[in-house]
């Protein structure tokens, strides 16, 4: 649930699942071999045929791990036939400056989706074109749809313009929407906004359900002291099991390692709580397995690799598998750096095994 409100977009797409084919016999020794095999997962993952939400993940992923080397692969995505992956794609080559997608990206500020355009709307601006910010700004305050209203305020929070604060406070203040109003003060803390900061830090430790989780996973991408001693109090003392993870998530982005222990053990867990409404055992064991892959990831340290290998190799669920490759990517990048791609970014995207 913490990563369906993270990401807007989720909200709307279609959940299914099946097994994908990242699986391969021989244990991997090799830190090139296991490089090849976590990116080939990637590659996979954007192509993936059967569920828009592996797909968007794994554009979001790729532009984080991949970077450059992916921008050709996720160029294709713009013309998906899911709104919320377009709207992903967008984000991605917004985040990595994408110059030569800006003509395809200005036909996708007019997409009749409304997600896309807020997306379209965010890359232009990253390339130096803020002709649509009336149009962000409608959206965001006056659409009917709540989950366009959500991704409005994400994009808004991922400009790293302070200008838009302004905006953002109304939509905190005043939106009918719980989500919204999160978003927006989400965005507002990315942005560096004292009192959006201190809404977190409160939210961190009274949340209920998603909002703890949430909080303490913004708190990661934020720079106050405070957040840090916050995170470690809760690494020990949230009553949820995703609170701690998201504490420990959060530590290892500020480049502590003390929630090591606590992800690394939780990336097998399978104790779901059965008969929850509107949360089947299946998605529990989903979003614990892939934050525990996602803390790994964030926390670095090397002796992660062994485990996220057979955990992106076994596991049932696409997005599990490809949380663990992502983290594993993270990992070798920080450990070995991140090296130039053997293979040409013109070369056609892999497809699923059987596609």
């Amino acid at each position: 649930m913490v990563n369906q409100i993270r990401l807007g977009v989720w909200l709307f797409l279609l959940i299914t699942i099946s097994g994908w084919g990242c699986a391969y016999t021989p244990v991997v020794q090799d830190v090139d071999m296991l490089r090849e095999r976590a990116t080939l997962c990637l590659h996979r993952a954007l192509r993936y045929p059967e569920n828009p939400v592996v797909r968007a993940q794994a554009v979001e992923a790729a532009a984080d791990v991949l970077g450059r080397d992916a921008v050709l692969r996720i160029r294709e995505n713009m013309r998906d036939d899911h709104p919320g992956v377009r709207f992903a794609t967008c984000m991605a080559l917004g985040a990595l400056r994408d110059f030569t997608s800006r003509n395809a990206l200005q036909r996708l500020a007019s997409d009749p989706d409304p997600n896309v355009r807020v997306g379209a709307f965010f890359a232009l601006e990253r390339l130096g074109i803020a002709d649509y910010r009336q149009s962000w700004a409608d959206l965001l305050l006056r659409h009917n749809s709540e989950a366009v209203r959500r991704n409005a305020a994400l994009a808004l929070g991922r400009l790293g313009d302070t200008s838009v604060i302004p905006l953002l406070r109304k939509a905190a203040g005043g939106d009918k929407d719980d989500g919204v109003r999160l978003q927006a003060a989400e965005a507002m803390a990315l942005l560096g906004d004292a009192e959006s900061i201190e809404y977190f830090l409160f939210h961190a430790y009274g949340g209920q359900g998603y909002i703890q989780p949430f909080a303490l996973l913004t708190l990661g991408h934020v720079r106050d002291d405070r957040a840090i001693e916050t995170l470690r109090r809760l690494l020990n003392s949230s009553p949820y099991l995703e609170g701690q993870l998201a504490a420990a998530r959060s530590l290892g982005m500020h480049g502590y390692t003390e929630g090591f222990a606590l992800a690394a053990g939780s990336l097998d867990w399978n104790k779901p709580l059965p008969n929850l409404p509107d949360d089947p055992p299946f998605d529990q064991i989903m979003r614990v397995q892939s934050m525990s892959a996602a803390a790994l990831g964030d926390i670095g340290r090397p002796e992660a690799l062994e485990p996220l290998r057979r955990k992106m190799e076994t596991a049932a669920d696409p997005r599990i598998q490809l949380s663990a490759a992502t983290a594993i990517l993270k990992i070798l990048n920080k450990v070995y750096g991140s090296p130039a791609s053997e293979q040409s970014s013109d070369a056609p995207a892999i497809l699923p095994e059987g596609a």
